[in-house]
């Protein structure tokens, strides 16, 4: 059956298009070359940081260099100084333009202004910038060339509310003839309780997300059109989350893992049309890589959802440990959970 209805999707393999051959996996706020080796153990693969002085820059420059990492940074200092041209032979991923834009209600025409700078000066080099949120009042879309959606949801807002952005980011810029440009999603990583309210009379609330939660963000951005990831952030109260959380960092780390071999499926392979079917609200997507199929299963609601019982044939592998269960005879999805399958045809 499924040899037959392979043979058959092979001839609707859908438009599969990213920006850039790697899928990048990084993690902002990583301002000390010392740091680089842990990120890069962990299985990132691109870094971001607040700082802006050359000096830094230059140092974390050196240091990526030698791991394989690319930098998202700032370009202001470097514009006129006498390391301009040096700047050109940097790892970069992108000069970062600006931050939230749309919350620090900076005007379409000075980011645009910004961006003509950074390009005139770097004409080699991308620009990116990331929005406090996917629908913005003031129309950025057209801007850069990769855009960044930030959305942390945990513990106020429903979880699937990263992904639904991250739609909407990818429908504004495909509405102004973007289709090419790449959306990134930030997952949170964080406390919300460490940082500054913008209301004080609201009670603080805030807790880092567990390991299924930030797992599960990461693969909604993707089923929603991201093509790269970033996490934020690598300190908790200014100390890096190595020394400051070192079980969450162990689950990070496993998580990223994961990612980094997914990301291999969604950059590489081919998506097909799903031979498994699922009934929604469960979401599939199937990709064609190394011979392989893969079939990614999402549940983005707080409701168990009954698996398609296609899964429990014996040449079908889940992949990592697969949370699902068997109640009442039905095999079943729990909340806000992705499941991993592959098999050969």
């Amino acid at each position: 059956m499924f040899r037959k209805a392979l043979f058959i999707n092979i001839f609707l393999i859908l438009f599969h298009v990213l920006c850039y051959s790697e899928f990048p996996i990084g993690i902002y706020g990583v301002d000390n070359p010392e740091d680089i080796a842990s990120v890069k153990q962990a299985g990132f693969n691109c870094i971001q940081t607040y700082k802006k002085d050359i000096k830094t820059i230059r140092a974390l420059a050196a240091e990526s260099k030698k791991y394989g990492i690319k930098l998202l940074v700032y370009p202001y200092n470097f514009i006129g100084s006498k390391y301009e041209k040096e700047a050109e032979s940097y790892p970069l991923l992108a000069w970062y333009l600006y931050d939230e834009p749309d919350v620090w209600k900076m005007s379409r025409e000075a980011l645009i202004a910004l961006n003509k700078k950074v390009k005139n000066t770097f004409r080699n080099h991308k620009t990116a910038f990331v929005i406090g949120q996917g629908l913005t009042e003031t129309q950025y879309y057209d801007i850069a060339d990769i855009l960044l959606v930030d959305w942390y949801p945990v513990p106020h807002l429903p979880l699937e509310s990263l992904g639904k952005n991250i739609s909407y980011a990818r429908q504004s810029l495909d509405s102004v003839g973007r289709y090419k440009t790449p959306v990134w999603a930030v997952i949170q990583m964080f406390d919300w309780k460490e940082y500054k309210q913008y209301r004080p009379d609201n009670k603080r609330i805030g807790r880092f997300p567990n390991k299924n939660e930030i797992r599960f963000m990461s693969y909604d951005a993707v089923f929603n059109g991201a093509s790269g990831l970033f996490y934020f952030i690598y300190t908790s109260n200014g100390i890096p989350l190595p020394k400051s959380k070192p079980d969450k960092w162990k689950d990070i780390s496993e998580i990223i893992s994961e990612i980094s071999y997914a990301s291999e499926i969604f950059s590489k392979g081919d998506e097909i049309e799903s031979i498994i079917k699922a009934e929604e609200p469960l979401k599939v997507k199937s990709y064609i890589y190394n011979g392989l199929v893969y079939v990614f299963i999402l549940n983005s609601t707080s409701n168990f959802l009954k698996m398609p019982e296609a899964l429990l044939e014996s040449k079908v592998e889940a992949l990592y440990e697969c949370e699902c269960c068997f109640k009442e005879g039905r095999y079943i999805c729990p909340p806000y959970h992705v499941c991993v399958f592959k098999y050969k045809p």
